[in-house]
This record gives structure tokens, C-alpha cells and sequence, in this order.
């Protein structure tokens, strides 16, 4: 009876031992869809303010702030996305990002803080200061880019 017993527990961990795994991989594979979203919509807001910078677009202060508004909030999102075992997967990510975890945090609040000077920049009206304030947000994406993401 005790080898009966012994016999249907392994076989039950060996059936479940498939569905950890298939669990894990789509923890990771959601975790990669979050940072992409993230990264995707901050960058729909951040061409806009491109644009505008770049004299394809007319300065509106409003909707300007409003779009620098929503890269600071998003600018918020994508690192929680960054899970251990996401470096493999649909990503553009490098492994450097898991062997240099400390620089990469640090390019990520210099973005962050790049992000509140962009709105502040905007909602003072002033297209002039809001050009710098692009231009130091998209350095800060840039220099993280290079150092961590594949083309």
C-alpha cells in the first residue's frame, strides 16, 4: 500500500512540475509584454514632444504638459517588468541590464527626474525651456539605450 501511495505522489509531482514551468514562462512573457507597453506608449508622447521641438508640430504649453505629464507617469512603469529570467524571450533587452542591475537603476531615475524637469519646463509656456528639457530626456533614454538595449 505504501509503495502505491509512494508511486501516485510521484507521479502527481511530475504532473504538476510541467504547469510551474508553463506558469513561470508566462510570468516572464507577461513581464516583457508590460515593460514593451510601457516603453511604446512613453515613446508615442515623447515623439510628439519632438516634434513639436523640431518645429513639425505647433508649442501648445497645455497639451505639451499634458504629454510630459504622461511620459513622468510612465516613466514609472517598465522596470518592474525587467523579472528575473525576462532577459530571454521576445526582448531587445541585453543581458548587461541582470550584470549591471546598479547602473541600470540609475539610468532609470535619471529619466524619471529628466521627466518631471520636461513637465515643468512645459507647463512654464516657455518653448525654449522645453526644447533643453526634451533634449536632456532624450539623452537620458539614449545613454541608457546604448548601454542596454540590442538594435
Amino acid at each position: 500500500m505504501k509503495s502505491i501511495f509512494k508511486l501516485l505522489m510521484l507521479s502527481a509531482a511530475l504532473l504538476v512540475l510541467p504547469s510551474l514551468s508553463n506558469a513561470q514562462d508566462r510570468k516572464i512573457e507577461q513581464a516583457i509584454k508590460h515593460r514593451k507597453a510601457a516603453f511604446t506608449l512613453m515613446a508615442t508622447y515623447v515623439n510628439r514632444m519632438v516634434q513639436t521641438v523640431d518645429g513639425h508640430r505647433p508649442f501648445d504649453a497645455k497639451q505639451m504638459a499634458q504629454d510630459a505629464k504622461a511620459v513622468e507617469l510612465l516613466s514609472k512603469l517598465p522596470w518592474e517588468g525587467f523579472v528575473e529570467g525576462s532577459e530571454r524571450g521576445d526582448t531587445r533587452a541585453k543581458d548587461d541590464i541582470w550584470f549591471e542591475d546598479e547602473k541600470f537603476k540609475r539610468y532609470a531615475t535619471d529619466l524619471q527626474v529628466k521627466t518631471i524637469a520636461v513637465t515643468s519646463a512645459a507647463e512654464s509656456g516657455d518653448l525654449k525651456r522645453f526644447g533643453a528639457a526634451v533634449g536632456q530626456m532624450r539623452d537620458a533614454c539614449n545613454t541608457c539605450h546604448k548601454a542596454f538595449r540590442k538594435d
